[in-house]
């Protein structure tokens, strides 16, 4: 039977993970992972049954992933700002088993439907101690299936290539492998400040742990503690978004001329476009140890490091190993360097890389033969950098998180003394961008009647990120002849007086 300590080469009795009021050592952490693993199959749960995860930031979140995966179940980690409605969903699309969390949303989601819970928030301790600690096969081979926002404003499961055919051992080795990709060491701490449930951050986090980092998780992010957490000398590594650097730049009273942690060898970032002053300046005071990342849940990845940036300001770098990138015209053929084009991946393998569960047209639709997209724009220079000229049209980046606008119309639409709509995305110093909808209002509506609906509307169906902040009354939404919604006419405006978010999409 393989420990996870031995996997991670680390000592039995080193801290595994930390979250400032409960931690455990890899031994703790091996048996806990397996007693939840035993516990998930006394539930009901077999090999490549679905189990949801929904805990906020704690090492429960760690136990319960390591535990499904080793016991060969499918797990979906959700996003605990999600309401219930937004939880069913993702239940009823993968005929979810079990749910463990410690949300509300998810709580109520899954007593819906009679699903069982495994409650982290009470007796969680209990429940796991009664749970047998017979090591569970090392051939199970469970796997992370991630959901992100469909253009229909639901999300959609994407089913990685290979699913639920990697042993855990070697599944744990290929989280190392990733880890080694972008440098991250494999001693000292890796501090987690994002939510657990994000895909990159999690990802790269628990690659850390695999190469026999500690993983120290922060409750939630505020600027002065997080800035005080990486100041600590056991720190090695981190992943952060640029809007944390705004953050961490605007707070006052600080030395930006002395380093913080001359320890602190790596700081990942991604999730949203960063304005190359921003990215100069936190250089500038933590030392060049950034490496960005672009990639996104349904795969693909380019890295770039501090000195190949500093060269090529603006670039999010070149693949790594085994992905392929190129930009490609509308015809599918391939531009020439520094023309812009369509960005697509594809594996060398010549494999595909994903589908998208029970969406066959969806999956169709983002392929070009095995290569695929997610409809980003950017373009290749000379030496195959890649520069981003944004994100799809459509998409809004709310703090590194996407928003999709069909989502929030959708929760909307049925609001009485609405006309029409449309959700766009515009710049927000803080958040990288915020959602703005637009409304056209029908004959004889009360405007305070309808905004305090629509609040009513958001706060009911969308989770905070997603809720609008800003409503624009306006006579008429623009739409082509196919009726379809001309979106750069209401997002250009909101962009033309932004010009230090240089990264947004141009309109085509």
């Amino acid at each position: 039977m393989s420990r996870l300590y031995q996997l991670a080469g680390v000592a039995a009795d080193a801290i595994a993970v930390d979250d400032g009021v409960r931690s455990l050592t890899w031994a703790e952490l091996d048996d806990g992972s397996q007693r939840v693993g035993n516990g998930l199959e006394a539930l009901g749960a077999a090999p490549g049954s679905h189990v949801a995860i929904c805990i906020s930031n704690r090492t429960e979140f760690v136990e319960a992933v390591i535990g499904a995966w080793r016991a060969g179940c499918a797990y979906t980690p959700l996003k605990t700002g999600w309401t219930a409605d937004e939880v069913g969903a993702v239940l009823d699309d993968a005929a979810t088993s079990i749910v463990v969390t410690d949300r509300d949303g998810a709580r109520s989601a899954a007593a819906a439907r009679g699903i069982p819970i495994v409650d982290v928030a009470a007796g969680f301790d209990t429940w796991l101690a009664d749970q047998s600690d017979v090591p569970l096969p090392d051939d199970r081979a469970g796997y992370k299936l991630p959901y992100t926002s469909g253009t229909t404003g639901r999300p959609k499961g994407v089913v990685l290539s290979g699913s639920g055919t990697t042993p855990f051992a070697a599944g744990w080795a290929g989280l190392a492998r990733w880890a080694e990709i972008v440098h991250l060491p494999g001693e000292g701490t890796h501090l987690f400040l994002s939510r657990l449930f994000n895909g990159a951050p999690q990802t790269f986090g628990f690659g850390a742990m695999a190469r026999g980092a500690t993983l120290r998780i922060l409750p939630r992010w505020e600027p002065l503690a997080a800035l005080e957490a990486l100041s600590r000398p056991e720190v090695t590594s981190t992943i952060m978004v640029p809007t944390m650097f705004r953050q961490l730049l605007a707070l006052p009273d600080i030395d930006r001329s002395v380093r913080p942690n001359p320890n602190l060898h790596r700081i990942l970032h991604g999730g949203e476009p960063c304005p190359t002053s921003i990215k100069a300046a936190f250089a500038d005071w933590f030392g060049e140890v950034l490496v960005e990342y672009y990639g996104f849940t349904e795969g693909g990845m380019t890295v770039v490091g501090a000195d190949e940036w500093r060269s090529r300001p603006g670039t999010v770098g070149r693949p790594f190993a085994g992905m392929e990138v190129h930009v490609l015209d509308a015809a599918g053929a391939d531009v020439p360097p520094n023309v812009e084009g369509t960005v697509y991946f594809q594996q060398s393998s010549g494999q595909r890389r994903f589908h998208y569960q029970g969406e066959v047209d969806k999956t169709e639709a983002a392929h070009q033969g095995t290569a695929f997209t997610v409809g980003d724009i950017g373009y290749l220079d000379d030496e195959g950098f890649l520069y981003l000229c944004g994100r799809s049209a459509d998409l809004i980046l709310v703090a590194g998180v996407n928003v999709y606008p069909a989502e929030i119309e959708q929760a909307i639409a049925d609001v009485p003394g609405i006309a029409d709509l449309c959700a766009v995305g515009g710049p927000d110093p803080e958040r990288g961008e915020a959602i703005v909808l637009h409304i056209t209002l029908a004959e004889d509506t009360a405007i305070d009647e309808v905004l305090a609906a629509i609040d009513g509307a958001a706060n009911e169906r969308l989770a905070p990120y997603k809720r609008p902040t800003s409503v624009v009354v306006i006579d008429e939404i623009p739409r082509d002849q196919t009726s379809k919604v001309i979106r750069r006419e209401l997002r250009d405006p909101l962009w033309a007086d932004a010009p230090q978010f240089a990264t947004r999409p141009p309109s085509f």
